[in-house]
């Protein structure tokens, strides 16, 4: 949904990257580029992180596993933690300038984590 809402909504000559570690992103990069805009759209897959980022101005990411019935917060701290520390370790890498939103939860402890790469 967020890709759909960027994609309408960026403006013309806009660049819009899909990141993620799953193989279905590029199909979904293939499938928003049929929305007549003049966005670019291309789907990067699990080992083209530095791709996907290269001369990004905003980074957004909304990545990271929802809490499970019976996981508490800390669990949930634990998985997705790691997830934000590698992809923010990419933003510093590849677009260090990047304004960066993060949308994992437990938001209040995975950008802190962010802001100590």
């Amino acid at each position: 949904a967020l890709s759909l809402l960027l994609k309408t909504q960026l403006p013309a000559g806009s660049e819009l990257s899909l990141y993620d570690v799953a193989p279905v992103v590029p199909g979904v990069a293939v499938d928003l580029s049929h929305i007549p805009t003049d966005v670019k759209v291309t789907g990067f897959g699990k080992d083209d992180l530095a791709s996907a980022l290269v001369g990004s101005d905003i980074v957004l990411i909304p990545a990271g596993v929802p809490r499970k019935p019976g996981m508490d917060r800390s669990d949930l701290f634990n998985m997705n933690a790691g997830i934000v520390k590698n992809l923010v370790q990419g933003v510093a890498d590849n677009c260090p300038n990047a304004c960066v939103g993060i949308i994992t939860n437990p938001v209040n402890t995975t950008v802190p984590i962010a802001a100590e790469v």
